[in-house]
């Protein structure tokens, strides 16, 4: 998701479309040289970040509109504890905060990423430039590595419940997803006769491309391995999601889960 929102509707948008909603609360500077250029830093920073993925920018006005109701300092956020404090307020899952100075002629320009439940300094990275040219070339990889480190939410984390159904069977499936790659599998065969099948196996998420592997000990040909790979899609809420798997005769099958806990 490629946007940049207000923070009244950051936390909604972040949970629907796994974001993390980051909030660039701006650069500061003790050189009066460049203390009227840090505004115009931290909006191109805030404009690079709204085109990378996984990422929900907060709009700089709504930032400033906060930061004025709640009286805050001119320079409040190099301090983790205010950053997590006013990052909480506009929504954000994680904060950047700046600072920039000239020596001998040089552009420095450092930077943080603050975790905001835990005021905990994810990266911490620093850019020098001798022209505002290299400044702009610079930019779009700062703004990248400033961000690479923030995790992405978990998608699947929870017990979601499914049926695969062919022409021959009808099977009910419950794979709980945990932290780490592991998940239980769950499997009430066509029919419903004997008791379900379970089995411990793994997950994985990558480039939108669910990947569940298990083996369950059972007579059963088409359940004994479970090897699912494929590109899934994700319900608005965040509540459901369909992908293809190889079914009978290697034919696809459409397979819809609901998150049930």
């Amino acid at each position: 998701m490629k946007k940049l929102i207000s923070f009244a509707f950051a936390a909604l948008l972040a949970v629907g479309a796994f974001a993390q909603t980051v909030a660039v609360l701006g650069f500061e500077s003790d050189n009066f040289c460049i203390e009227e250029r840090t505004g115009t830093m931290s909006d191109l920073l805030t404009d690079e970040l709204v085109g990378l993925p996984h990422i929900t920018v907060v709009e700089r006005k709504h930032i400033d509109k906060v930061t004025g109701e709640m009286k805050f300092q001119a320079k409040p956020y190099t301090d983790p504890a205010t950053a997590k404090s006013l990052g909480k307020m506009v929504g954000a899952d994680c904060v950047i905060v700046g600072s920039a100075d000239v020596f001998a002629g040089t552009l420095t320009v450092t930077a943080r990423t603050i975790e905001v439940e835990t005021a905990k300094i994810l990266y911490s990275t620093k850019m020098t430039c001798d022209t505002w040219s290299e400044f702009n070339r610079k930019l779009p990889d700062f703004a990248r590595n400033l961000v690479s480190v923030i995790p992405v939410p978990e998608r699947f984390t929870g017990t979601w419940t499914g049926t695969v159904q062919t022409d021959s069977y009808t099977d009910e499936y419950e794979i709980t997803f945990e932290k780490k790659g592991k998940c239980t599998v769950r499997v009430t065969p066509d029919g419903n006769f004997g008791s379900p099948l379970t089995a411990k196996g793994t997950w994985s998420d990558s480039d939108d491309i669910l990947h569940i592997n298990a083996r369950f000990k059972t007579d059963i040909a088409r359940l004994k391995t479970m090897n699912w790979a494929a590109v899934y899609a994700l319900g608005d809420d965040g509540e459901s999601f369909s992908m293809n798997i190889r079914g009978e005769g290697d034919k696809l099958v459409r397979v819809v889960f609901a998150k049930t806990e």
